[in-house]
């Protein structure tokens, strides 16, 4: 089976829509099938130009010409690849998977998947509730023409399309606010070889992600410069792509000298969660965090803000503190300092990511394909 994965940014970009679709995609060749990525030219969201022909490890990857669009379009992310239609006609898969639901890539792959009765598959990568809040921005008291539309062209999509949310609460927040019904609900997954979990801790904390200010990085600094004024200083790595300079600018500028920020590339990036004493996401309402698994699969303890999808991610092998509340994380960062219960957090850890090994997601999402193509 030939599976088109289909997303706005691909290797070498890093991110975790990145990271998943690339893991997805070397777990299905080893299960057998063939799948290229169709994405666009671009290394990230300043519009950093890749060149055309670089594969993404080795997987035939289709970069088209890119631009970006008004983010009035309502488009959760504004870069536009109108070519990928021919990309797909040329290439003739058997069936699209869609990375980031409110996406121009989603509208084009829905009319091919109609003009040539393919299956479409999506993975939102987006929560529900922040779908909704896309969707319902007013103007002047109402909802404008554009709104209404966009919103009920996903619905028309959606209706044809099979959802994979990635929590159950996921799946059950789509059903109540869009009233989507094509649902299977499938977790994101980890590459548990990538990481080494018996590598020596090391004294510092760890953000990975992108830095942006969605991703709440002043709360997380505010945190830390709150803790290293009571108690012993303690080291803070923020590792990630920043496409607003200026923002990074802003963020360094408030930061003391144990906060450090890097940008390293994957290999780097999973020995800092090898030997990181534990990874820190200050966000709100994301779905899902695929950090949290790859701290849990290096040894590091995860820590992440009481809300979205979080809880569910971590059960009991991590720890949760009140998104806004500083003083709350900062009694957690202190908790740590307890080795009876880092190690049992540890061990929780390892036993629970196990679970969500991309050879037991990739198999999922296998049957999802098999049953849609009718085997």
């Amino acid at each position: 089976m030939h599976i088109a994965q289909v997303c706005y940014l691909a290797p070498p970009a890093l991110g975790g829509v990145e990271q998943h679709v690339l893991e997805l995609s070397r777990a299905l060749i080893r299960r057998g099938h063939k799948v290229s990525i169709h994405t666009s030219n671009f290394l990230d969201l300043k519009g950093s130009a890749l060149p055309k022909d670089l594969s993404a490890d080795e997987i035939p990857t289709y970069r088209y010409s890119s631009k970006f669009v008004k983010k009035t379009t309502l488009f959760s992310q504004p870069i536009h690849f109108p070519s990928l239609i021919f990309g797909l006609i040329k290439t003739n898969p058997d069936i699209i998977h869609v990375h980031s639901m409110a996406s121009m890539h989603l509208e084009i792959c829905y009319i091919y998947a109609k003009l040539f009765k393919k299956p479409l598959v999506v993975t939102g990568h987006y929560s529900a509730s922040d779908l909704k809040r896309l969707y319902t921005k007013r103007k002047k008291g109402k909802k404008t023409k554009r709104l209404i539309y966009w919103e009920k062209r996903l619905k028309k999509i959606m209706a044809y399309a099979t959802l994979i949310a990635i929590t159950e609460d996921e799946a059950s927040a789509y059903r109540k606010l869009f009233g989507f019904s094509n649902i299977v609900v499938i977790p994101n997954g980890v590459d548990l070889k990538e990481f080494n979990p018996n590598l020596p801790r090391e004294d510092f904390l760890l953000y990975v992600g992108r830095i942006v200010p969605e991703k709440r990085l002043d709360f997380l600094i505010d945190s830390l410069k709150l803790l290293n004024s009571k108690y012993p200083s303690q080291k803070l790595i923020i590792a990630g792509y920043a496409p607003d300079k200026d923002y990074l600018q802003s963020l360094k500028y408030s930061a003391d000298k144990e906060i450090i920020f890097v940008s390293p590339e994957r290999k780097e990036l999973v020995e800092l969660i090898s030997k990181a004493k534990a990874l820190i996401l200050p966000s709100k309402n994301e779905a899902f965090g695929i950090v949290l698994l790859e701290a849990m699969a290096g040894g590091a303890i995860p820590l992440a803000s009481n809300s979205g999808g979080f809880p569910l991610v971590l059960d009991d092998a991590g720890l949760l503190f009140d998104p806004d509340s500083k003083e709350d994380l900062v009694e957690k960062i202190r908790l740590l300092d307890n080795k009876e219960l880092y190690q049992t957090l540890k061990e929780k850890g390892l036993k629970r990511v196990a679970a969500f090994s991309w050879e037991s997601i990739a198999k999922e999402i296998e049957e999802v394909y098999l049953n849609l193509v009718g085997r």
